[in-house]
C-alpha cells in the first residue's frame, strides 16, 4: 500500500483497503442513562475499525446505514454525520494519522432511539473517495454469509448480543429473552404423534363417513360440470406436484358449478368415498378451494385421503397478504411461489407494494425514468444514476435487493393471481412514502430541461423549489413527500393510474381495487408558496386528507375501489370520499387501536384488519436477538399469537396478550363500540422488507405464520369470545373463559399436528422454505435432558462433545451445551440455543 495523504487515493488503492479493512460493530447498551442531549431514548455502540496493513490516506469515506440517526461521536479521528433516510458517513478528522498496520481504532456513538434486534444492523457498508471520482467499493468484512445449517444470513461483522441491557429498550421493559428453559416453561407440548384428520383451514363441517383410507396411487381424473379445466387448473397442478397426477384411469373426481346450488360464494360441498369425490359450489372459486381441500386432506406418504363429508365457506370475503417489494425487491419468482401457497390455503388478495422511499419496482410506460433510476440503489450523492444505497443495499446493480416488474412480468403475476382466484390489489404509496419517485422525476426533468424542453420538464415535477419547508419522515428522510398543491402532481398519478389500469386490461385481469397508500406523512407543506396559494381559494384542514380525497375521486371515476392506510384516511372528511372505501387498520391493540377500526367500520367503510402486533411477518417469531425482525409493535409473534386472534373481537385480546414493552394492558370500548350489525371485511398479513433483502429471509418470515394467518381468515373458531359492545378487558376481566382455553389449546394441538405432520413436508416437496422452530429444554429430576419442539414432525437433536445427536429420553442434562430442530432428511437444521443461555429473564 503506502498511499500518502498528499495524493489521490486510486481505484487499486481504494479496492485493497475495502478488501481488507476489518469493521465490527457492538452495541454496547440499548438503554444507557442518561443519554446525551436532547435525545430521551438512545443507545450506544461502537465500531472497531482494524486493517492489517498500514494506509495513511485520508481522503477516503466509509457509507453505511444506521435505522436511526447517530447524534453524538465521542472520537477525535472519526466524524459519523447522518445524510438521508438511515444512511451515514464516516470521515477522518485532521487528527487521524492513517491506518496503522493491526491497530485498532474505536469509534464510540449515539443513536436515537432504540434498536435491538440483529437483523436491524445493516451490512454492506461502502467505502468511496470523498471527491467520488472511484468506483465505490463494499468493504468485505461488512458482507453478510449464509449458514451452512440454517442456511439463514449470518452477520460476522456484528458482536454477539450476550447481555439482558442489548434487549431491552428501558428499565420498563420485561421483554423476556426466550430461551430453551423459557420455551419449555411457555409453550405447549405436543400431544399429537402423527396428523389426525382435517384439513388447513378448518372447514365449517367436517365428518369421517367410514374408516380406512382413499389410495391415490393411480392418480385422479377430474369430471367438470358448469367450469372450465382453467377454474382449477392451479389445485389440479399442486396435487400433481405432492404426487398424484391427472389420469385417465384415475379416481374419478366430479367437479361441479351451479349458481343455483345453495352453497355461499366460495364455498363448496366435499364428500368422498373409495369410488368417487364430488365437489359441489356455485362459483368457480368454491370449486377451485375444494379441489385444495382435496390436496390439503391427502398424506403424502401414503397418498392417500379419508373418506369425509365437508360443507364449507369463508369466514370473510377479504383473506389478503401484503407483499412489500419497494424496499427490498422480491423477485418474480417469489411472487409466483407465494402466489401458488396463498391458493393452496384459501387466501385471495394480493396486496403488492410497489412503490417506496427506497425503490419503484413497476415499469410505467413513457416514465422510464421511475425503474432505471427509481428502482435502483448504489453510491450516488448526486442521485443521476440511481437512488441512496439505503438499508445497506451495498452498490451492485444485480444485487437482489434492486430490480423492477417489467409490464410483461407484471402481466404474468396477474394472470398467475387470477388463475389461483386472487386479485392483485397495487399500491404506489403516495403523498408520503414517495422518494423513488420524486428522484426519478427530478432526473426526467434535468434531463429534458438539458433539452430545452421546459414544459415537459415540468409536466411530472413533483416538488416546489420555492418550498422550503423542514420536516423529518418516521424513516428520517427531509425529501420524501409529494408536494399535494402542485398540479404536476395529480398529473402525475394520473398518467400513473391509467397505465396501470391500461397493464391491467392488456393482461385481461380488471383493475378492482387501488391502494393509494396516504400513510405517515411528515408535516411537509408549511412553507410552500403553492400550498399557501391554494389555502387562501379554499379552506383545507388536511393536506393529506385533500390528497387523498382529489386522488380518490380519480381513482372512483375509473370504477375502480379505493383503498388506504387508516391514518391516512383518519384525514379525510368522509362525506367526500367514494361511497366505497377500503381502509387497512394498522393500529396497535395494546395502544387502543381497537378503537380506530370500530370508528372506521361505523363509517360504511371496509376494514381490513391490518393490526401490526398479530399481522406484520416483519417482527421476529421470539424475543432473542437471533431472530430476524423489527421490534416496534411486537417482540415476539409467533405461528401461535397468529392462530389464537380473535378478529371479531379486538379487545378481548387484553386479556391473555401484553404491550410491546410485555406489560398487561387494558382495552376500553365503553365509547367506542362497533354499531349493532358492523363488522370486517376481513384480515392480512403483510411481509415488511425493510430488514428482509433476499427471498430466502423472505420465506423464512412468511411461513408457517401464513397458514395461522389462513386459518383466521377462514374459520371462526367455537372458542372465540363474541363481540359485545361497552366491555373493558384487561388480565383479570374474565370473559375469555377456562372452558373456552381448553377449547383453544385442543384447537391448536389439532392444527400443529396438521402444521407439522402434514402441510410443512408438503411445502418440503414445492421447495418453500420455512422456519424450523427453536426447541425447549429442561432438566427431568433425575438430571436427564427433557426437549420437544412446539410444532412436531421434526427430528430434535442434542450438542455433545462438538457433534450432533439425536435426542432419546436418556441424554444427561448436564452434556448438553446447545439443541436444534432439523428436518427429517436432515438437509437443513433450525436455530441452535445454548444450555444455559447466555440470559434467561423470564418476566411473568
Amino acid at each position: 500500500m503506502g498511499a500518502q495523504a498528499a495524493h489521490a487515493l486510486t481505484q487499486s488503492e481504494l479496492n485493497e483497503v475495502a478488501d481488507n479493512l476489518e469493521i465490527r460493530y457492538h452495541l454496547i447498551d440499548s438503554m444507557p442513562k442518561p443519554c446525551p442531549a436532547p435525545a430521551k431514548q438512545c443507545y450506544l455502540s461502537e465500531l472497531r475499525l482494524r486493517s492489517p496493513m498500514p494506509y495513511d490516506g485520508a481522503d477516503w469515506a466509509i457509507y453505511f446505514s444506521q435505522l436511526m440517526p447517530i447524534y453524538q461521536v465521542d472520537s477525535e479521528l472519526f466524524k459519523i454525520e447522518h445524510l438521508n433516510g438511515d444512511l451515514h458517513r464516516l470521515t477522518p478528522t485532521e487528527q487521524f494519522g492513517g491506518f496503522s498496520a493491526d491497530d485498532e481504532y474505536t469509534i464510540r456513538f449515539y443513536t436515537k432511539n432504540s434498536q435491538i434486534t440483529r437483523s436491524e444492523f445493516m451490512p454492506n457498508y461502502i467505502l468511496a473517495d470523498q471527491a467520488q471520482r472511484l468506483l465505490p467499493r463494499v468493504i468485505a468484512s461488512t458482507r453478510t454469509v449464509r449458514d451452512e445449517q440454517t442456511q439463514l444470513e449470518q452477520q460476522p461483522y456484528l458482536a454477539p448480543f450476550e447481555s439482558y441491557h442489548q434487549l431491552r429498550v428501558s428499565e420498563k421493559d420485561h421483554t423476556p429473552w426466550m430461551g430453551t428453559a423459557y420455551l419449555a416453561r411457555h409453550q405447549s407440548e405436543p400431544v399429537f404423534s402423527h396428523a389426525p384428520e382435517g384439513v388447513i383451514p378448518t372447514p365449517r363441517s367436517f365428518k369421517v363417513v367410514s374408516q380406512g383410507r382413499i389410495n391415490l396411487d393411480k392418480g385422479v381424473h377430474f369430471e367438470l360440470t358448469g367450469l372450465n379445466l382453467a377454474d382449477i387448473e392451479m389445485a389440479a397442478r399442486r396435487l400433481a406436484q405432492l404426487g398424484v397426477q391427472q389420469t385417465q384411469k384415475g379416481l374419478p373426481v366430479s367437479v361441479t358449478v351451479d349458481p343455483s346450488l345453495p352453497i355461499e360464494a366460495q364455498g363448496y360441498l366435499f364428500n368422498s368415498s373409495t369410488n368417487r369425490i364430488a365437489i359441489q359450489a356455485s362459483d368457480a372459486a368454491g370449486a377451485f378451494y375444494g379441489v385444495q381441500t382435496l390436496a390439503g386432506l391427502m398424506d403424502l406418504k401414503t397418498r392417500s385421503i379419508p373418506s369425509v363429508a365437508m360443507a364449507d365457506a369463508p369466514r370473510y370475503t377479504f383473506r389478503g397478504l401484503h407483499i412489500d417489494s419497494a424496499r427490498n425487491f422480491r423477485s418474480k419468482q417469489f411472487i409466483l411461489d407465494t402466489i401458488a401457497q396463498m391458493g393452496a390455503y384459501k387466501l385471495n388478495k394480493l396486496h403488492l407494494h410497489l412503490a417506496d422511499d427506497e425503490g419503484w419496482r413497476l415499469a410505467i410506460a413513457g416514465l422510464p425514468e421511475l425503474t432505471k433510476i427509481g428502482g435502483l440503489r448504489c453510491l450516488d450523492l448526486s442521485e443521476t444514476r440511481c437512488v441512496l444505497p439505503q438499508l445497506g443495499a451495498g452498490t451492485g446493480t444485480g444485487a437482489p435487493r434492486n430490480g423492477h416488474y417489467s409490464q410483461q412480468d407484471y402481466s404474468d403475476i396477474l394472470r398467475f393471481a387470477k388463475a389461483h382466484h386472487i386479485e392483485v390489489i397495487p399500491s404506489l404509496d403516495m403523498p408520503g412514502h414517495s422518494r423513488a419517485a420524486i428522484i426519478a422525476m427530478e432526473a426526467r426533468y434535468r434531463a429534458l430541461m438539458a433539452k430545452g424542453k421546459k414544459e415537459a420538464a415540468n409536466e411530472y415535477r413533483l416538488v416546489e423549489e420555492a418550498d422550503k419547508t423542514r420536516y423529518s419522515s418516521i424513516q428520517h428522510y427531509h425529501d420524501n413527500t409529494l408536494n399535494v398543491c402542485l398540479p404536476a402532481t395529480y398529473r402525475f398519478v394520473s398518467k400513473v393510474l391509467n397505465e396501470l389500469q391500461r397493464m391491467h386490461e392488456r393482461a385481461g385481469v380488471p383493475l378492482k381495487t387501488y391502494h393509494i397508500g396516504a400513510d405517515e406523512t411528515a408535516g411537509a407543506w408549511l412553507d410552500s408558496p403553492a400550498c399557501q396559494a391554494l389555502n387562501k381559494k379554499q379552506t383545507i384542514t388536511s393536506m393529506n386528507g385533500y390528497f387523498i380525497e382529489q386522488v380518490a375521486a380519480m381513482v372512483a371515476e375509473k370504477g375502480i375501489t379505493v383503498a388506504g392506510w387508516s391514518d391516512g384516511l383518519s384525514d379525510v372528511n368522509s362525506q367526500k370520499m367514494p361511497k366505497q372505501v377500503q381502509t387497512n387498520v394498522w393500529s396497535t391493540l395494546s395502544e387502543q387501536g381497537h378503537k380506530v377500526a370500530h370508528q372506521q367500520a361505523n363509517l360504511g367503510w371496509e376494514v381490513v384488519l391490518s393490526l401490526p402486533d398479530v399481522t406484520y411477518f416483519d417482527f421476529p417469531y421470539q424475543s432473542h436477538p437471533q431472530e430476524r425482525g423489527n421490534h416496534w409493535a411486537s417482540r415476539a409473534l409467533d405461528t401461535r399469537k397468529v392462530f389464537e386472534f380473535m378478529p371479531d373481537n379486538l379487545p378481548v385480546h387484553a386479556e391473555f396478550w401484553r404491550d410491546v414493552l410485555h406489560h398487561n394492558y387494558s382495552a376500553d370500548d365503553k365509547d367506542s363500540s362497533l354499531k349493532p350489525g358492523v363488522g370486517y371485511t376481513g384480515m392480512q398479513g403483510h411481509l415488511w422488507s425493510e430488514m428482509i433483502r433476499d427471498d430466502v429471509q423472505a420465506e423464512y418470515m412468511l411461513y408457517p405464520r401464513l397458514l395461522a394467518l389462513a386459518e383466521r381468515a377462514w374459520h371462526k373458531p367455537d372458542w372465540a369470545v363474541p363481540y359485545q359492545a361497552g366491555r373493558i378487558y384487561n388480565d383479570k376481566s374474565g370473559y375469555f373463559s377456562a372452558q373456552s382455553q381448553q377449547l383453544r389449546e385442543q384447537d391448536w394441538q389439532r392444527f400443529v399436528a396438521l402444521l407439522g405432520y402434514r402441510e410443512l413436508p408438503k411445502l418440503t416437496r414445492q421447495g418453500r422454505f420455512f422456519r424450523i422452530p427453536t426447541v425447549a429444554a429442561s432438566r427431568r429430576e433425575d438430571g436427564t435432558l427433557k426437549l420437544f419442539s412446539e410444532i412436531p414432525g421434526f427430528e430434535l437433536e442434542a450438542h455433545i462433545n462438538g457433534r450432533w445427536v439425536s435426542y432419546h429420553p436418556k441424554l444427561d442434562f448436564d452434556s448438553v451445551d446447545a439443541v436444534r430442530a432439523a428436518l427429517p432428511d436432515n438437509t437443513r437444521a433450525g436455530r441452535a440455543l445454548p444450555i444455559p443461555a447466555p440470559v434467561e429473564q423470564d418476566s411473568q
